[in-house]
């Protein structure tokens, strides 16, 4: 198992290693929050890896936070099909599917934002599409107008009937929760279907990262649902099911009635340190923007630890990915952040560094 392993990985693990070294550095990051004007953000921003990427697509004047998220999303796709495409077998099968991850969190963007009436540009700035052809995808979504007709428009059969399926539920609530649930479901489906032609470690590894997702975010949906009252079917409907453990889990925590009860639920699984984090940081603030924080930095660092030691699993492929969509994502937010005049430490805490 371990010389098919080195055979599976060794060509993809080197790919990895050269394109983590174009990642930005903590330096960087500082750099760029640091920034005195918008214009000072793109200066510093055309000194990193992104500055030819961004100077062969708008080789004069400044591009604005959208043109800069556009010109990021098209290079995020150009890597990620460059490396799919230098892959074999199962391997490249599972990578096809985890890159459905952009397209289901790409969907909730543009669900939410029809919902609420934003415009089309302040939509697309939150999508994150994977080729030219998603990006064309997006884009005439949002021109339907409407949430259901967003559901009708949808190209992507599997994904269409997980919508369809609980568009009822999204007009009698008036709310897009269980909608976003749907692509959840649908995406985690998609990954394990994929992860059931791995290897052991790699099905566990894929389980890593996925199971504590669904487990924390479910708990901040029902610190959410407390806070505002919902009522109990609305929560049951924004909850993800997905393993045994973590509906278990989730059952648990929707039973309890305050916020530290939900939150000490986790005391006797593998979060237990980090719920007393959760604890102590929600007591002091009282803020749900802050947990989610937590709750993103907590996942990168689970992430960023598939790329450490021993290489060759599917942990390679899992790490980069999602750290790279991070760090595309933490660009547009220092990016309209500058631009709107907020300070380095309101930036500082909307994006996830790891």
């Amino acid at each position: 198992m371990g010389s098919r392993a080195v055979s599976e990985y060794s060509f993809v693990n080197a790919r990895v290693r050269g394109l983590k070294s174009l990642f930005l550095s903590l330096g960087d990051y500082e750099h760029l929050l640091q920034s005195t004007s918008y214009d000072d953000f793109v200066k510093l921003l055309m000194t990193t890896y992104y500055g030819p990427v961004i100077g062969k697509e708008h080789p004069q004047g400044v591009p604005a936070p959208d043109e800069i998220a556009l010109i990021l999303s098209r290079n995020f796709a150009d890597v990620t099909h460059s490396l799919s495409r230098s892959l074999t077998g199962r391997v490249r099968d599972f990578t096809q599917a985890y890159m459905g991850m952009f397209l289901s969190e790409s969907l909730k963007s543009i669900i939410r934002g029809v919902h609420v009436g934003l415009e089309k540009s302040e939509i697309l700035r939150f999508s994150v599409p994977v080729s030219p052809q998603q990006a064309e995808e997006f884009s005439r979504l949002v021109d339907t107008g409407t949430v259901p007709r967003v559901v009708d428009a949808v190209s992507y059969p599997d994904v269409k009937l997980a919508l369809l399926t609980r568009l009822h539920a999204y007009e009698e609530l008036k709310s897009t929760a269980p909608l976003e649930v749907a692509l959840e479901e649908w995406y985690l489906r998609l990954m394990m279907t994929a992860a059931e032609k791995m290897s052991r470690g790699d099905k566990s590894r894929i389980l890593d990262i996925l199971e504590p997702r669904v487990i924390l975010r479910n708990m901040l949906v029902l610190l959410r649902a407390q806070a505002l009252q919902l009522s109990s079917r609305a929560v049951g409907l924004s909850l993800v099911r997905f393993t045994a453990r973590s509906n278990a889990i989730a059952e648990s925590m929707a039973a309890r009635t305050g916020w530290r009860e939900v939150i000490s639920q986790l005391e006797n699984t593998e979060f237990v340190q980090f719920a007393g984090r959760l604890s102590r940081m929600y007591e002091e603030k009282q803020s749900l923007a802050d947990l989610e924080l937590a709750v993103e930095d907590h996942l990168a660092q689970r992430v960023k630890m598939q790329l450490t030691a021993y290489p060759f699993h599917v942990g390679t492929v899992l790490g980069f990915f999602s750290l790279k969509y991070y760090e595309i994502r933490n660009i547009r937010s220092i990016a309209v952040g500058i631009e709107r005049g907020e300070s380095a430490e309101t930036i500082r805490r909307m994006i996830t560094i790891w």
